[in-house]
């Protein structure tokens, strides 16, 4: 189970083509020169970078933003994105902790920093971060927080009503949002109501990408509900895409 970090690609993707001409011109701010608009081109880039996992570069252009703009919320949470990325949680934390004094009310950053706790095993404390993202009436993808919620409390109890809950409202918000889809599917799965199961897979399959886990839950369900066609259609479609996948080796190993 993994938690959905959520940074506004749209807007990135815009920026990014006006921030290849102007990199030229950031770096002639100088070193030590406090420049927040600067500092933002390289905020940008650096989480640019960080999508394509180039994290030499993404490192190099966040700590430049960082010198440019110690107090930019966005900068302190695009690093600490990075951290989190290269397994260092003490720098994480103290990032994320400074991005959110810096601008509290910012939901993404809310998002981003409870799936952060989230995997580091603090599933209340990830809540409520979520719950915080979805109070601001302005953020535009509520469905991203609940269901992390969800998911975080589903860590604890794989059939949890709440996360239930929390699923139903992200759909709610948004009913072909893929995630939640794929999760109401294995929660099923795990309450072992294969019917119900099968309902948000098929729901999930006309919205959702392949993917090892997805393709592995879609064999189980429909095993489990007789339909063994769909079933050993899945698994080859698991071990055609994705052979070297944990999910192709569960199936491989039950063959």
């Amino acid at each position: 189970m993994s938690t959905v970090i959520n940074i506004n690609k749209k807007s990135i993707s815009s920026l990014f083509s006006v921030l290849l001409i102007t990199v030229s011109l950031v770096g002639c701010s100088g070193v030590g020169t406090k420049d927040p608009k600067a500092a933002d081109y390289n905020s940008e880039l650096g989480v640019r970078y960080l999508q394509q996992g180039r994290l030499k570069l993404a490192n190099d252009k966040l700590l430049k933003s960082l010198e440019q703009n110690p107090n930019s919320a966005q900068s302190n949470h695009y690093y600490a994105l990075l951290q989190e990325r290269l397994e260092q949680p003490k720098k994480a934390t103290l990032y994320f902790n400074k991005a959110i004094r810096l601008a509290p009310k910012d939901p993404e950053l809310r998002n981003n920093y409870g799936s952060f706790l989230c995997k580091n095993n603090r599933p209340q404390a990830a809540v409520n971060q979520f719950l915080t993202a979805v109070k601001d009436p302005l953020y535009s993808t509520p469905e991203f927080a609940y269901t992390n919620a969800g998911i975080c409390l589903r860590k604890v109890n794989p059939a949890s009503p709440e996360a239930e809950k929390y699923f139903r409202l992200a759909l709610k918000k948004r009913p072909s949002f893929p995630s939640a889809l794929l999760e109401m599917a294995k929660l099923y799965k795990d309450r072992n109501n294969y019917p119900k199961a099968q309902a948000f897979m098929l729901r999930y399959e006309s919205v959702g990408k392949s993917s090892p886990d997805a393709l592995l839950l879609c064999s189980i369900i429909n095993s489990k509900t007789n339909n063994h066609a769909k079933a050993n259609s899945c698994q080859s479609t698991l071990l055609r895409l994705f052979p070297s996948s944990p999910e192709a080796e569960k199936i491989s190993g039950s063959l």
